[in-house]
């Protein structure tokens, strides 16, 4: 079975279920609310973009929130749309598109006066580290989901810090395209019914 993410929950779980003995069953039981730190690098403008974008929430809501919430919720809210709708070969289709999308960009390469083909360039940029503590059970359940992903596409290479990634750089991206409009107000609706 591969590793699905720096913390490797899935061999960890599977070692303690079947334990017997007393010890391995309190490990059990408190892995399950125990939280873990995950680490991902995303772009230098993208961060600075989000930040901005954490700035207003706060500034909407009259209360905290910053990056490491928006990560959160984007990652919750992958797992919910995994839960609502199982279709693995949808979600592989998302992350595999998502991929391919992110830091490139597109440009137009003229072939003739009338022929043009789209080039995608990767872009190099300096990273920013983010740290963000999760709960165990929700970094479980997204390393099983992309084992279950592994039975149709074998070698696929797609990690919980990848995958997380991934969301954040598509949002920040909708979100300067001006593609994301609603995505404050749910957010702030989100953080009024917490509340």
């Amino acid at each position: 079975m591969g590793k699905y993410s720096k913390a490797n929950l899935i061999n960890e779980e599977l070692s303690l279920i079947g334990s017997t003995n007393f010890i391995g069953k309190m490990l059990h039981k408190m892995n399950k609310t125990s939280m873990i730190l995950l680490s991902i690098k995303v772009p230098l403008n993208s961060y600075l973009r989000a930040e901005v974008f954490c700035e207003d929430i706060q500034d909407l809501s009259e209360m905290s929130f910053d990056q490491k919430d928006l990560l959160t919720l984007l990652y919750e809210d992958f797992l919910y749309e995994g839960k609502r709708n199982p279709d693995l070969k949808k979600i592989f289709k998302v992350l595999n598109t998502l991929e391919h999308e992110s830091g490139k960009t597109a440009v137009l390469e003229k072939k003739t006066d009338s022929i043009f083909k789209l080039i995608h360039k990767e872009q190099h940029e300096e990273l920013q580290p983010l740290h963000l503590r999760m709960r165990r059970k929700y970094a479980l359940r997204g390393e099983v989901l992309l084992a279950d992903l592994e039975e149709d596409h074998p070698n696929h290479g797609f990690t919980i810090e990848r995958v997380i990634e991934l969301l954040y750089m598509d949002f920040i991206d909708k979100l300067r395209k001006g593609d994301n409009t609603e995505a404050m107000s749910t957010i702030l609706r989100i953080l009024d019914n917490d509340e």
